[in-house]
């Protein structure tokens, strides 16, 4: 530090020719100033400035050293202001994983404006259903649906999933609409099955404030909640699916909600990011368009 502050003085006084005006702009005294100088001479073994009692000159190495010094410290300059700038205004790439079908169906439609909003800023996406550490896999920020387990990163809440029971219209007049979840058992359920585990997911419920794993059977499993949406709505089965995935299909009248009254508790949807002192410009707009856009699926009944 203290050699750069030595070149600092030395630049100065080289473009002002003076110690004492030097120093005035540096807000010291002349004497600190003339003392690092002749420090700085002493550890390069050259006399920059010739000194003369009406005014300072530079001498032939001190010449050649200042256009040296002067660019080193314009750089330092322009590298504080870049990052600086990247502390203000979003830029470079904001590396991002979503949860699949969220980020596919609302999220991902819905980038080309916070692009627009910010042209300096470049987004790598990748969409899984896994719980991810976004400190370990180099991610800026997370989306995901439920309650994660890690502690280093910070969770924002933005909205709440919750699970719906639905079929086709055209399924329930063929076969009925259960009533209770026993009933299901009756029916041809498709599930949702773990892309990791082979295993079909239990459906959940809520009886009596009670929460409910239900097993269900059925002829066709998937491992993709949109892939469940269109066969559901083709009439295959019954289906239980998040609200963000179901709700413009219910509303467009292609699948009916049934089992109301037995709706599990909601899951958080969150942006998940790094705990940081000092948050990136990308990251937390990239935070604030999550919040705007779970807002925007409030309003739209898309999500709780």
């Amino acid at each position: 530090m203290d050699k750069l502050n030595d070149l600092t003085m030395f630049v100065r006084s080289a473009q002002t020719l003076s110690f004492s005006e030097a120093a005035r702009q540096l807000g010291m005294s002349p004497s600190a100033v003339s003392k690092s100088i002749q420090r700085l001479e002493e550890r390069l073994g050259v006399r920059l400035l010739n000194r003369t009692t009406r005014r300072l000159s530079l001498t032939q190495d001190g010449t050649a050293f200042f256009e040296r010094s002067r660019q080193i410290l314009e750089d330092i300059e322009e590298a504080e202001l870049g990052l600086m700038r990247s502390q203000t205004t979003p830029t470079g790439v904001l590396r991002v994983d979503l949860s699949a079908s969220l980020g596919r169906m609302h999220i991902i439609p819905a980038l080309p404006r916070l692009l627009a909003q910010y042209p300096d800023l470049k987004v790598d996406v990748s969409l899984t259903n896994r719980m991810v550490d976004p400190i370990e896999e180099g991610l800026d920020a997370v989306v995901r649906v439920g309650t994660g387990r890690d502690n280093s990163s910070i969770v924002q809440p933005v909205a709440v999933a919750k699970f719906m029971v639905c079929a086709a219209p055209s399924y329930l007049q063929r076969y009925g609409t259960p009533e209770t979840i026993a009933d299901l058992k009756d029916h041809n359920c498709l599930a949702f099955i773990s892309a990791w585990t082979g295993k079909s997911y239990d459906w959940q419920f809520q009886q009596e404030g009670e929460t409910i794993l239900q097993p269900v059977q059925g002829n066709l499993r998937l491992d993709s909640g949109e892939a469940l949406l269109e066969t559901a709505i083709a009439g295959a089965g019954i289906v239980q699916l998040y609200n963000y995935i179901a709700a413009r299909a219910i509303a467009d009248g292609k699948l009916q909600s049934i089992l109301q009254n037995f709706a599990p508790p909601g899951l958080p949807i969150s942006v998940v990011y790094p705990e940081k002192r000092h948050l990136s410009a990308k990251v937390r707009a990239f935070v604030e368009f999550v919040q705007e856009l779970g807002t925007e699926l409030k309003h739209k009944g898309i999500v709780a």
